[in-house]
């Protein structure tokens, strides 16, 4: 099962650093779940989400549990990888470690965002979060 999610993680790859990929307009919806919200802008109704942090959860999670908002012009196409990596660790996933895996690809967009407020090409970001995912393959 990991080589074939391997296998998947290095066409996703091939498929953001490809040109076809740059010229495809993606329409997504922007992601929402996990405790993880994307959006192109922080909103108010965001804004409030992420100052109601629950102050104490039990839960068997490995990390802390925290809300993440990840905001990008990248919006659109964050979701989409959000969404294609829903699919390819869909056998890895469950009602607790999704908040583990979509909160640790979030955490890695947020610091890269952050590192490199100037980029304008979205395929390091996108990248950056495969990465990512390629290391929560080994916990």
């Amino acid at each position: 099962m990991e080589n074939d999610i391997l296998t998947s993680l290095l066409n996703l790859e091939r498929e953001i650093m490809s040109d076809r990929f740059l010229r495809r307009k993606i329409s997504m919806m922007e992601w929402g779940g996990a405790d993880v919200s994307i959006s192109k802008c922080l909103d108010e109704d965001t804004k409030k989400w992420l100052q109601d942090q629950p102050f104490l959860v039990i839960s068997p999670q490995n990390s802390v549990p925290r809300r993440r908002a990840v905001i990008t012009e990248f919006s659109e196409e964050l979701s989409w990888l959000f969404h294609r990596l829903r699919i390819i660790f869909s056998g890895r996933i469950d009602y607790i470690s999704k908040y583990d895996f979509y909160g640790s690809l979030a955490q890695s967009a947020i610091d890269y965002l952050e590192k490199n407020k100037e980029s304008k090409d979205m395929r390091p970001l996108l990248l950056a979060v495969v990465n990512t995912a390629k290391g929560l393959l080994d916990e």
